[in-house]
């Protein structure tokens, strides 16, 4: 469990007189297809290792000596053939992370950076075995007993989802401080996966390491996930039997904020994308994809065959003027089938 929102600034320290003047993650994607783990040396959790900066490929990544080991990773475009950098491993599964040390001196070791308790704390959580949902949030039960009705559970379901949302732990830092500020009850809290786990054990300077169960792990994981990679993932069933894979993603763009009178931040003008992947009993495999800005919202429906292409098509007028009645904007829809893998 983290106790505030993770910022990879804090993750490394540094002596005063070699600054740390910002750090960002940077991943290793793929190792080149000639450099195997048996004829090179394995890496070791939070250590720092040297590096140079090799081409710049066609698909947006970067060739990187890392210790004698040639890495693809996506560099900062401030990073020039040549460099000499400075990495240090934060994690290890399912693939290799490290931080970037920038604006420091490369190549002087002199005054080593190393991991705080904090950060250490955070790298034995990640190289901890991931659960089989790590990476998204979910409820352990279905979110309604049975079915929806047509006509008369139709924001049932909705009004679920955001619950699910809310209490699945993402956001618990965020809602420690609105809970500090008095806008959240202690109930609310205890409904989230952070509330129910046993009390922490505290990591001092002198003791860097403390117990991690799997749980928190997984939490600290997901959270961790979320941050790198802007999109939030839900997965669980809405009814019995009824599995859906939700992803939720914003996209920058001429995003502005203002400030409420309850202290959140609403986002104006941004674009957000929504997929949900479902297998239902009568039209099979189904994804739904709804792009979403201030103008209305596009929607893509992917079906498996082309029987249930072209009877989603011949529906297609009446689903739209359904959501239309909801209040919605509807400015495109599109149906085909998925694409073939």
């Amino acid at each position: 469990m983290i106790s505030h929102p993770v910022n990879p600034a804090v993750i490394l320290s540094a002596t005063p007189t070699d600054t740390v003047s910002q750090i960002r993650p940077i991943s290793a994607v793929n190792p080149v297809p000639d450099a195997t783990q048996s004829d090179t040396p394995a890496f070791t959790l939070g250590q720092k290792y040297m590096a140079q900066m090799g081409e710049r490929l066609a698909n947006g990544h970067s060739m990187v000596n890392v210790a004698g080991r040639w890495l693809q990773m996506r560099m900062p475009a401030a990073v020039d053939t040549g460099d000499l950098l400075e990495l240090t491993l934060i994690e290890q599964s399912p693939r290799l992370k490290f931080l970037l040390h920038t604006d420091t001196p490369a190549g002087s070791n002199s005054n080593p950076a190393t991991l705080s308790p904090a950060g250490k704390l955070i790298a034995q959580s990640l190289s901890q075995p991931s659960l089989p949902t790590s990476k998204a949030a979910g409820n352990p039960a279905p979110l309604l007993p049975t079915p929806p009705v047509i006509n008369t559970d139709k924001a049932q379901l909705p009004g679920q989802l955001q619950q699910a949302l809310a209490i699945s732990g993402l956001f618990y830092e965020a809602h420690l401080a609105r809970w500090l500020n008095g806008k959240r009850s202690l109930q609310q809290l205890q409904q989230e996966p952070q509330g129910k786990l046993p009390g922490p054990t505290i990591a001092t300077a002198s003791t860097s390491t403390a117990l991690v169960t799997p749980e928190a792990a997984s939490l600290v994981q997901q959270q961790l996930h979320t941050l790198e990679t802007g999109t939030i993932q839900w997965r669980g069933e809405v009814w019995p039997g009824q599995a859906m894979e939700w992803d939720i993603t914003e996209y920058p763009g001429n995003h502005q904020e203002k400030e409420q009178a309850d202290g959140e931040i609403t986002g104006k003008s941004g674009r957000w994308q929504t997929r949900i992947h479902l297998h239902l009993p009568n039209l099979g495999k189904i994804t739904a994809t709804l792009m979403i800005d201030p103008q209305g919202i596009r929607i893509r429906l992917d079906a498996d065959s082309d029987n249930i292409t072209q009877q989603l098509k011949k529906e297609q007028i009446a689903l739209a003027n359904a959501m239309q009645v909801t209040g919605l904007t509807i400015r495109a829809m599109e149906i085909q089938r998925h694409e073939e893998s």
